[in-house]
Parts: structure tokens; C-alpha cells; sequence
């Protein structure tokens, strides 16, 4: 059974507030202050036909930043290219310079009902899922900064190029705000980079450079910032010389385990955040933080 089969049969928290060094040299937290309710495309996919292979824009301003709507947006268009049997493999980029993903919208836990909170976590667990689980290829074409919730949508990947920049980081960095990463996002960076460089990384909070997370197998290949989309068209190629049936079971043997844990415990999954995240002594700490923003813009 394939992983998208596995996931249909069955049918915390993250990079909200991380800093991205490459925002300026100061190491400005960059962080979306209100939520965009803009009707322009947050995600824009260009699928070539002739080879297969769709790349998926991210260009939601100013950082890619995983509110409740892009997150919608993001898994109607992952499930538009699953469906399509002529689409074997998906890149996923940024338009907005120096940065992947900021992560998770901290406007979607701070002073929201227990409603929002709860449909916005299904909608981060969705999208895991839909990524994880995909047929298709999926290549992440790093080309900035990649804290938290957008490393995590990285390690979904098969394969993940970065800009060879020492400015930008890459890593699940939440404990450095007391919060703890929950269980599906530890097991996916286990079975990236090993049981103990997981430890070490989620109790520290760290964030990588790309040479580092090179290193230590978070990233597979850096190459020259302008060539990051083009190496993922190109190594894409050596992937889509596998046959597809071969390649598909070999990774549904590999992920479903890791995938049937969120599964089956999807609810209690989605109660623990949002009991979590409604906390009062969490909404104050949310509420200091964004004080904290504003005397800084200031």
C-alpha cells in the first residue's frame, strides 16, 4: 500500500517566533503581526506536463508565515497534484527573499477562540500528513532561512537542497521559548538525522546553519544561493529515473509507521494544543513576546 493509500484508509508548536538572522544584521525577529486576509495567492504552482514535475511557490509576505489560510491553501494544491497521475514530482520554494518558512502564524494562538486554535492545528497536522505521505517526489528548494514550522515542512521532503549562505538557519528551535516540539515533529527529525542529534537539537533549541545542517544530514547538498532551484530541477531528474512503483512502496515502508502514530491519536493530538496553547500563563508569555516585537520595530 502506498503512503497516500495508508493515510486516506485511515482517513508544540512551531517556528511562530523564530529569529531569522537573515532578516537583517541586527538578527530581527521577524514575525507576522496580523493575520493576512489578502485574496492573493498565497501558493502559486507552475506544472510542467511535459516532464512531470510541478514547483510550488510559496509567496505569502513577509515570511511565508503558516496561518491557518496558507495552510488551506497549501493542501488544496498538494491534493490538486496528487490527483493528477501525470504529476510525479513537486519542488517546493520561496518568492520572498532570504527566507523558506518562518513557521507557524503566531496570530493564530494568540486571542483566538479554542475553535480557530483547533481547526488551525489540524490544518499544520494536514499538511504534514499530505506532504509525508505524498507520492509525488518532493524536493525542498531551500533558498533562506528555515526555522521551526518551516523545517519541519522541509523534512517532509525526499530531498532537501539549501543556499550555501552562513546566514541562514534551519532547525525546530522551540524549546529556546519553554515549548516543547510535539511528538510527530521529534519522529520525523529522528529519522532524518538519528535519534541523538535529535535530542541534542530539541532540547537545545537549535538552529543550524546550512553548513552545519549539512553536516549532520538535516539538509542533503548546499549549493550557491541562485542555483537552488535549479539543482532541484536537476536532481529531480535522477529521482524520476526510478520507477515510480518501486520508489512509492519503498517509501510508504519506510514512513508509515511514523505516520500511523499521528493518525491514531490525530484528536488527542489536536485537544493537547489547543489545552496547551489557551493556557493563560501561555498567552501571557505570547503576549510579551509580541510587546517585545513592537519596542523592538520601535
Amino acid at each position: 500500500m502506498t503512503l497516500r493509500a495508508a493515510v486516506r484508509h485511515q482517513s508544540v508548536l512551531s517556528g511562530l517566533f523564530f529569529r531569522l538572522s537573515s532578516c537583517s544584521s541586527h538578527g530581527r525577529v521577524c514575525v507576522t503581526q496580523r493575520r493576512n486576509n489578502s485574496t492573493s495567492p498565497k501558493i502559486k504552482v507552475d506544472f510542467d506536463q511535459s516532464t512531470g514535475v510541478a514547483v510550488m511557490h510559496m509567496q505569502s509576505p513577509p515570511v511565508n508565515s503558516l496561518s491557518l489560510d496558507f495552510l488551506t491553501e497549501l493542501c488544496i494544491n498538494l491534493e490538486k497534484l496528487e490527483m493528477d497521475k501525470s504529476c510525479r514530482g513537486l519542488i517546493i520554494t520561496s518568492s520572498q527573499p532570504k527566507v523558506f518558512s518562518a513557521g507557524l502564524d503566531i496570530m493564530e494562538m494568540y486571542g483566538t477562540s479554542p475553535e480557530r486554535c483547533g481547526a488551525f492545528w489540524k490544518a499544520v497536522q494536514e499538511m504534514w500528513l499530505k506532504l509525508y505521505s505524498s507520492n509525488m517526489i518532493t524536493i525542498a528548494a531551500i533558498n533562506g532561512s528555515s526555522p521551526a514550522g518551516g523545517c519541519l515542512m522541509s523534512l517532509t521532503c525526499d530531498y532537501r537542497i539549501m543556499a550555501d549562505n552562513p546566514r541562514y538557519s534551519i532547525g525546530l528551535n522551540e524549546t529556546q521559548l519553554g515549548i516543547v516540539a510535539p511528538f510527530w515533529f521529534k519522529d520525523t527529525m529522528v529519522n532524518t538525522v538519528g535519534h541523538r542529534t535529535t535530542e541534542m537539537a530539541l532540547e537545545l533549541g537549535l538552529l543550524y546553519s546550512s553548513s552545519e545542517a549539512l553536516k549532520i544530514g538535516l539538509v542533503d547538498q548546499l549549493v550557491p544561493e541562485g542555483q537552488v532551484l535549479t539543482t532541484a530541477t536537476q536532481t529531480m531528474s535522477k529521482w524520476l529515473a526510478i520507477p515510480d512503483h518501486a520508489r512509492q512502496i519503498t517509501k510508504s515502508m519506510m514512513r508509515k509507521p511514523t505516520i500511523d502514530k499521528l493518525t491514531s491519536n490525530r484528536e488527542a493530538d489536536i485537544q493537547n494544543f489547543v489545552s496547551f496553547i489557551t493556557k493563560d500563563s501561555i498567552q501571557k508569555s505570547l503576549r510579551v513576546y509580541l510587546e517585545m516585537l513592537k519596542k523592538r520595530k520601535g
